[in-house]
């Protein structure tokens, strides 16, 4: 007769097992790791950096799409038939200096997602979700701004 069946007829066997009242573990060792030692499971947390990172590509986002709305509004009521020297005088209306200018503090956020993003990436016992999707986001809106500048720089 094992133990278990010692323990199911009500004899406890610690003859066997001295100093230790488990009549199911038949070795003398202590399961591992002892159930003092044991941490419940915890559901992880979204990590902060990625959270901002996904705010901010965001609000990055939104900043470029009023840009160019408010922009174009703009640009647009103040011409009509352009000759090539009126042409060469959007370049300094002040709704597209003002764009331009916005442009690059967005630019800026971008390039801020996507150091909080790699942080977020970094962090341990976190979870990646926000923090993928922002660095994804902000590289993405950094490697358009790159891509309209060599444009821009082959066309003259």
């Amino acid at each position: 007769m094992d133990n278990r069946d010692s323990y199911n007829s009500g004899y406890n066997n610690t003859g066997q097992n001295p100093g230790h009242a488990d009549p199911y573990n038949n070795n003398g060792y202590e399961a591992y790791p002892p159930d003092h030692e044991r941490q419940p499971m915890v559901p992880l947390k979204h990590s902060g950096p990625g959270i901002a990172s996904f705010v901010i590509g965001l609000v990055a986002i939104l900043g470029y799409i009023l840009i160019f709305f408010i922009a174009t509004m703009a640009v647009n009521e103040s011409i009509g038939v352009l000759t090539p020297l009126q042409t060469e005088e959007i370049a300094l209306h002040p709704a597209v200096v003002l764009a331009s200018l916005a442009i690059l503090v967005c630019l800026i956020l971008n390039l801020a997602g996507g150091i909080v993003g790699i942080i977020g990436l970094v962090l341990k016992n976190r979870k990646k979700v926000f923090a993928i999707i922002g660095t994804i986001l902000n590289g993405i809106m950094i490697l358009l701004f790159v891509g309209l500048i060599l444009v821009g720089m082959t066309l003259m």
